[in-house]
């Protein structure tokens, strides 16, 4: 049984769910944002700055204003997996998108959205700059809620590698460790070897590692090894070509079961190139590249790594101590001094022995409580990901004031816009941060060296008017009798 809402009755809670959600998540906004205490059921309350742990854990005993805050959630969400930092901005330009244009017409609305918004986009690539290596401090302190020793930290991390790991410390300072790893360009077969899910990855200590040359059909050769590794409560890595649909299926089972820990990644390269890298990662950790499945292997096959992190776009994999890949590297290296290799080739090697012999940084956050710690590795992990998107895109002046010159300059390019109640209306919801964070619009950011990457900035805006423009279209919601009753 189905109890039916219309507009009269529906969108007003709608919109009242969007804006309970927007001013708790917004008081975490800006430099001077202010943390948010978040109960726990089974456990100590957490501390977070963090906007979409903050919108995760908020609901609404109206069925209807629950709805419009898991709309709005989708924001975060979708912020997130593009962007990884910026979810607070998105949830007020949707609030602010929604509360502004909730009286017009949705077609009207959607019009004039794709009117202005590439303008926007358009003007803020315009008033971007590359991010220099000096300034990653700047740009991660802000992030971090204007610590500038988590800037400093950052810094000193990049200053020695390009992969930037976060960890958690026993110890009650942060720590800086340089160690050996890899970094490769592929993921995981399934969301189901997630373990990590806010940040949707998988991350594990010392897992075995299982290297396949071609695609893996089933594992009837491997069963002794996998069931010790899964009777030890250990965990293995997977990488392989391809992946019959079966056995897919029968490990994503064995995952959410809890019967063994494991993750399936892509091989990287394509054709003679992958048979290479295949061979480095051979040797990185010490596992057999197996191609031969009419025999029954042991764990002596497998290699082993000191950690691994699998996100949605790379896999990193630290070397475990116990490998040794010196040798291995300079016979690559020697490789490469041949006169009769052509250019290409050359380069080809040379940018193996790059990723062999590449560095990552770890950070180890510490804190005098656990609730300090992981409320300290949240801001580090949003300031690692914050500076990744603005060395990739570059940056924009921060305070929201990216938005509000870009919105100045695209007012002076709609005709007539005084009589343009729509338009006028989305250009004033574009100042919402800056008002939030109250900086005067005056300010040359760049100069104060306050700045944010322009992916954030760019995605922010663009998943808040996806999310604003469903809910604006909305005129009738039906709950089912779970829902209401």
């Amino acid at each position: 049984m189905e109890e039916i809402y219309f507009k009269e009755e529906a969108r007003p809670l709608l919109f009242s769910g969007v804006a309970k959600m927007e001013r708790a998540v917004a008081s975490t906004m800006g430099p001077n944002g202010k943390t948010v205490i978040i109960s726990n059921q089974y456990g100590d309350p957490e501390i977070t700055k963090d906007g979409v742990k903050v919108a995760r854990e908020i609901h609404f005993k109206n069925a209807i204003e629950n709805i419009g805050a898991k709309i709005v959630k989708e924001v975060a969400e979708l912020q997130v997996d593009l962007a990884g930092d910026g979810t607070t901005t998105a949830i007020v330009l949707a609030n602010a998108f929604i509360q502004n244009l909730k009286d017009f017409d949705s077609n009207e609305i959607n019009k004039a959205f794709d009117e202005i918004i590439p303008k926007v986009l358009e003007q803020l690539k315009l008033n971007s700059r590359k991010l220099e290596h000096k300034d990653i401090k700047y740009l991660a302190s802000i992030s971090a809620n204007n610590d500038t020793h988590i800037g400093d930290i950052i810094q000193q991390a990049y200053n020695h590698a390009s992969i930037i790991k976060v960890e958690e410390s026993n110890d009650n300072e942060d720590s800086l460790e340089l160690i050996d790893g890899m970094s490769l360009p592929v993921s995981y077969f399934s969301k189901h070897f997630i373990n990590t899910n806010k940040k949707a990855e998988c991350n594990f200590e010392d897992p075995y590692v299982l290297l396949i040359d071609g695609k893996l059909e089933n594992l009837k050769s491997f069963e002794t090894p996998i069931k010790q590794i899964a009777e030890n409560n250990e965990s293995l890595l997977i990488i392989t070509e391809g992946i019959s649909e079966n056995l897919l299926r029968l490990l994503e089972s064995n995952v959410l079961s809890g019967s063994l820990k494991l993750c399936v990644i892509k091989s990287p390269g394509f054709s003679q190139y992958r048979k290479d890298l295949l061979s480095d990662i051979s040797d990185f950790t010490g596992a057999d590249l197996i191609n031969n499945f009419t025999k029954q292997y042991s764990l002596t096959s497998f290699g082993k790594l000191k950690s691994l992190k699998v996100t949605k776009s790379n896999s990193i994999l630290v070397k475990h101590p116990d490998v040794d890949i010196k040798e291995y590297i300079n016979d690559l290296t020697e490789l490469s001094k041949l006169k009769e290799l052509s250019k290409q080739d050359k380069e080809l090697i040379e940018q193996r022995v790059t990723n062999l012999t590449g560095k990552i940084s770890i950070i180890k956050v510490g804190g005098v409580s656990e609730i300090e710690m992981k409320e300290r590795k949240d801001r580090y992990d949003d300031a690692v990901l914050a500076t990744a998107c603005a060395l990739e895109e570059g940056i924009v002046q921060g305070g929201g004031l990216a938005l509000y010159h870009a919105n100045q300059i695209v007012a002076k390019l709609i005709k007539d816009l005084k009589h343009k109640s729509v338009e006028l209306a989305i250009l004033v919801s574009l100042n919402e941060p800056s008002n939030i964070i109250n900086v005067p619009v005056l300010t040359d950011m760049f100069k104060e060296n306050i700045i944010d990457p322009l992916k954030v900035t760019r995605c922010a805006l663009e998943n808040a008017v996806s999310v604003a423009k469903t809910i604006l279209s909305t005129y009738t919601v039906v709950l089912n009798e779970r829902q209401w009753t």
